[in-house]
């Protein structure tokens, strides 16, 4: 079970307690009915002043529980109804908010996000924040785009990253991260493949790319070109071998022609 849930209850509980102590010498109509019906009963006294007795305390504690404010339960299970944060303590996130605008004039939208993650709903600022990460969640997700068709696969990952879970965006946000981690993984095989001269894997990985955005940007398609390159390229080596012995060939040279004399 959720550990906030059961510190709640516990919470509502003690003050459902203490409520119904603090108003126990209180006169209630009930109690006083259920001291006159006792005394009015006959028949078997004992055995009916006990169930009487049961009746009337469970009476007031019902009673007791529901003449509790409805505040109580506000605060702990966030009604609607909650208060705003005192002035002074919502001027501290004043300066925040300032500061997050700033971040993200100079195109860090990410670190503004990240700064104001921590704003309260009940602050005065709290609308003004979520639409503010709203744009910001649109632009990352805007160059989130614009580097994958860069094939900066990295980049384009750590930007849709820094999206909020409470964006509009989040959703394929999480749908394009699981997309691009496996076109990220291609390119990284690729590049490896290139380094050790395997150039058939390194084609593979990338053709496996194709119909993507990445497959397409400048990076990936100089792997490929590089792979497919060397990999058909004669190996100096074997036509060192192939051509040793051969008598060598001159290209032979036609004379120039001469116009007849004196045309």
């Amino acid at each position: 079970m959720n550990r906030r849930i059961l510190e709640c209850g516990a919470l509502a509980c003690s003050a459902i307690m203490i409520y119904g102590w603090s108003n126990a010498s209180a006169p209630k109509n009930n109690s006083s009915n259920c001291g006159d019906r006792a005394e009015s009963t006959r028949p078997n006294p004992r055995k009916h002043h006990t169930k009487l007795a049961k009746q009337c305390l469970q009476t007031a504690s019902l009673a007791s529980i529901y003449e509790i404010p409805r505040q109580l339960f506000n605060i702990q299970w966030g009604s609607s109804e909650s208060t705003t944060l005192p002035k002074k303590t919502d001027a501290i996130y004043d300066d925040l908010l300032v500061k997050a605008q700033t971040l993200a004039s100079q195109d860090q939208f990410a670190d503004a996000i990240k700064l104001l993650e921590g704003v309260p709903r009940n602050s005065r600022h709290y609308k003004t924040i979520q639409q503010l990460e709203e744009d910001w969640s649109r632009e990352l997700f805007r160059q989130a785009n614009a580097d994958c068709q860069q094939g900066q696969m990295a980049g384009a990952i750590a930007r849709l990253d820094a999206i909020p879970a409470r964006s509009q965006l989040r959703h394929r946000a999480i749908e394009l991260r699981q997309r691009w981690s496996k076109h990220d993984t291609l390119v990284k095989q690729a590049i490896a493949a290139n380094k050790v001269g395997a150039w058939q894997e390194a084609i593979d990985a990338i053709q496996a790319l194709e119909g993507t955005p990445v497959y397409y940007s400048l990076p990936v398609q100089t792997l490929l070109q590089q792979a497919m390159t060397n990999l058909y390229e004669p190996d100096t080596t074997f036509l060192n071998i192939a051509t040793t012995g051969l008598p060598e060939v001159k290209a032979s040279i036609a004379p120039p022609e001469t116009l007849p004399v004196g045309n």
